[in-house]
């Protein structure tokens, strides 16, 4: 098989198509030389006997007036001037009856074995019909070179003789035999030539073909490695020709298309890139619906593999959107590109594009996703906080309006009820005082809070908390105690913030802990973190509420915080500050049992104490 596919391939082959060219012209020239050399011969055998009869027989000068028909016979029998040309065993001569169309004479030996034969054979000489149509005396007939015959072909020659006894046709005949035997040499002579001629056809069309295919086969191989991406060098160019200047042109072109190949490439890592690391979701889908491209974001964000997405229906469909592909094919763009829905868990805003073909048409879609949960998250929370500075300033304000109002009505006039909403007015006038300070502090930390850091003794700046809280404590019969380890390391901070964190998280503690309640106030170190815990056995926290108490203006309780003085906000500026620190804040707790509050703050590391 691989054989007969390698001779089917060469026969295919241009070097195989140039050879089979130069045989056949080196044949058809063969073949002209022959036909032209066959009629030349042909020619020449002619016109010598048509010459000698004419030349020969005008020497014997014979006219109407000084011959009849014997003496023409006897001149033709035995003139010697004459003789030689149409005496022989090839050669022969007839007298013929112009009128009757009789054979008179003859010297042809057929005639004597098989007269019909003869006469059929000389009757098939165009030559003798036309003469004999002809009433011209003077008529020749000379235009058919020769007549086929079944005893032989020969060449004839007539002429027309008028005698004093009447008119007659000479028919003079030459076997062509000895110029077939001329014609025979010449063709096999030919026909070797021939057959040499189309040897070296072969040689030298494979040799010149070479010259030509090389360089064409040279430059398919390159193409094939350029297909494989191996552009490797540069084809030699050996001629100034076409086939040189297409080597020229092939190198030119492989050079160009590897640079443009390198700058694709390029631009495909730096697109992959892109879409790799954008952190905005990205699919791609075709005319159909499939889906043709994702990015890791994308993934992430729908937390499904590659293979897992489904088709732009089916999406549209999961996302609630009124859209599918068919429809957007069909308009050729999409009436409402921006969508923001609910997937699952999360808030997305989704943009849809359409991208197009060379004819301008709809080739497939792209969805851009973006994750908007923390922002949706945030704008609630926005809301929330205006909803509750605004309630949170509305009832002390409330309050005082109301308390002001009595007051202008008449209730300044009995001093005891004026002392006790002056009294109340006052009360309300700080708690917005408080709640004013807080929301200050909370859009200074927003607003990016620098912190004077120092050297601290955490031993020191919490006992001295706890010395001022006592006070408060004592008030609801509290017992307050502390156990701080001795030897605690030093600490680096903003000791005014720390002490507002520490003060805060025991006010809490002292706050909602019911009248002779016990808060206990712990430092110890603990790896790289020194650890101040608050616990107290008060109301404590349920646990769905633990994870947003230091939400601004969050309150287990709303109520009862309000009653109790509280803006919601102390422990979202004591989380702050543990955070800016670059600490932490954890809560433990259960209803009705207390709660255990731990603040982590970072120790003073060895190079910041040598600085």
């Amino acid at each position: 098989m691989r054989k007969i596919k390698s001779k089917s391939a060469f026969f295919r082959s241009i070097q195989w198509r140039l050879v089979l060219i130069l045989m056949l012209t080196t044949f058809v020239l063969m073949s002209v030389v022959w036909f032209f050399l066959n009629a030349r011969v042909e020619n020449i055998f002619y016109e010598d006997f048509k010459t000698n009869i004419e030349t020969n027989y005008d020497a014997l000068g014979i006219n109407q007036d000084n011959t009849d028909y014997q003496k023409l016979l006897k001149d033709l029998k035995e003139n010697p001037i004459i003789a030689g040309f149409i005496h022989g065993p090839d050669k022969s001569y007839t007298v013929i009856d112009k009128g009757t169309a009789e054979i008179l004479y003859t010297s042809d030996v057929l005639y004597q074995t098989d007269k019909i034969q003869f006469r059929n054979d000389i009757f098939k000489s165009e030559n003798l019909l036309q003469v004999l149509s002809q009433n011209d005396p003077n008529a020749v007939g000379n235009k058919q070179k020769y007549t086929h015959s079944e005893r032989g072909d020969f060449y004839d020659y007539v002429k027309t003789q008028r005698l004093k006894d009447g008119e007659y046709v000479l028919f003079f005949k030459y076997s062509r035999d000895r110029a077939l035997d001329v014609l025979n040499d010449f063709s096999n002579a030919i026909l070797v030539s021939t057959v040499i001629s189309l040897f070296a056809a072969v040689i030298i069309g494979s040799v010149l073909s070479r010259t030509i295919t090389l360089p064409i086969n040279d430059i398919m191989h390159k193409a094939k490695k350029i297909t494989d991406g191996d552009f490797g060098y540069a084809l030699e160019v050996k001629s100034d020709d076409e086939v040189g200047m297409l080597t020229q042109t092939f190198n030119f072109m492989s050079s160009r298309l590897k640079g443009m190949l390198t700058e694709i490439t390029s631009e495909k890592k730096k697109l992959e890139t892109i879409l790799n690391y954008m952190t905005d979701g990205l699919i791609a889908y075709n005319k159909t619906g499939e889906v043709i491209l994702t990015n890791p974001a994308a993934e992430k964000l729908l937390k499904s593999k590659a293979e897992e997405i489904v088709s732009f229906d089916e999406f549209m469909t999961v996302l609630g959107i009124e859209l599918n592909i068919d429809k957007i094919t069909s308009e050729n763009k999409i009436v409402q590109p921006l969508h923001k829905v609910q997937y699952k868990d999360k808030f997305i805003k989704i943009h849809l594009a359409i991208f197009t073909d060379e004819n301008n048409e709809t080739d497939g879609v792209i969805a851009v996703i973006q994750d908007i949960t923390e922002e949706h998250k945030l704008d609630i929370m926005r809301k929330e906080f205006v909803a509750n500075v605004s309630h949170e300033l509305r009832t002390p304000l409330t309050s005082v309006k109301s308390y002001t109002e009595t007051l202008l009505d008449g209730a300044l006039q009995d001093r005891t009820t004026a002392e006790q909403f002056l009294g109340v007015i006052n009360e309300e006038t700080d708690r917005m005082t408080r709640l004013v300070k807080d929301l200050l502090t909370l859009s200074q930390h927003d607003g990016g809070l620098t912190l004077n850091f120092e050297d601290i003794s955490i031993s020191d700046l919490v006992g001295s908390c706890v010395e001022r809280m006592k006070r408060e404590a004592k008030l609801k019969n509290q017992e307050l105690k502390t156990r701080i380890k001795q030897r605690l390391p030093i600490i680096q901070g903003d000791r005014h913030r720390i002490d507002q964190l520490i003060v805060n998280i025991i006010g809490n503690a002292i706050k909602y802990t019911p009248e002779k309640g016990r808060i206990m106030v712990q430092a110890h170190c603990d790896k790289d973190n020194v650890v101040i815990n608050v616990e107290d056995n008060g109301i404590g926290i349920p646990a769905p509420d633990i994870d947003r108490i230091f939400e601004r203006f969050y309150r287990v309780d709303k109520a009862r915080s309000r009653q109790m003085g509280g803006t919601g906000l102390g422990l979202a500026i004591a989380k702050e500050i543990a955070v800016l620190h670059g600490g932490n804040i954890t809560v433990k707790s259960k209803p009705g049992k207390g709660t255990n509050i731990s603040i982590f703050l970072p120790i003073k590391k060895p190079h910041q104490q040598a600085l």
